[in-house]
């Protein structure tokens, strides 16, 4: 059960012509929806302006946002928002309420709504995935491996 069953979520999404914007660091508009059990009980639009990294994820905590939907979006920004305890679900693409719907239902693994190149199916295993050493983003497996041949090239580098 996803977060949007539990008593109340909030959801922000940058947007750009009724999609999900795709570039969340250099979005303009900002929705922020509140949902209840699944059921939306409000709704308001924030203009961004030129915030900064840091104003940007202390304005979403201080709405309480519990969860951004995104495309892309720089690793500074990401550190920054999960550090102000915003949750964020990035590659996403889609109709804005078409990808809320999503959220609400738990479909957003489905490929109609991830980024092009970046996910295969509901594994989530992709070219995205491959290059994450970040925590949650791959598994501790497979970051083994990569710093493991990241490590013996590095070796041999010195010899």
């Amino acid at each position: 059960m996803g977060l949007a069953h539990q008593d109340g979520v909030t959801i922000a999404l940058p947007v750009s012509n009724g999609r999900i914007s795709p570039v969340l660091d250099t979005a303009v508009r900002l929705l922020v929806v509140t949902q209840r059990r699944g059921e939306e009980i409000g709704r308001s639009e924030l203009l961004l302006g030129q915030l900064s990294i840091g104003e940007l994820a202390r304005k979403l905590a201080e709405l309480g946002v519990d969860v951004l939907l995104c495309a892309a979006v720089s690793e500074p920004l990401l550190r920054e928002l999960e550090a102000h305890g915003v949750r964020v679900e990035r590659h996403l693409c889609g109709e804005i309420e078409e990808v809320l719907k999503a959220f609400s239902c738990g479909r957003l693994w489905q490929p109609e709504f991830r980024m092009p190149g970046c996910w295969r199916g509901a594994g989530g295993r992709g070219c995205c995935r491959r290059h994450r050493l970040r925590r949650g983003h791959v598994n501790p497996e497979g970051a083994r491996r990569v710093l493991s041949k990241h490590n013996e090239q590095k070796q041999d580098s010195l010899i």
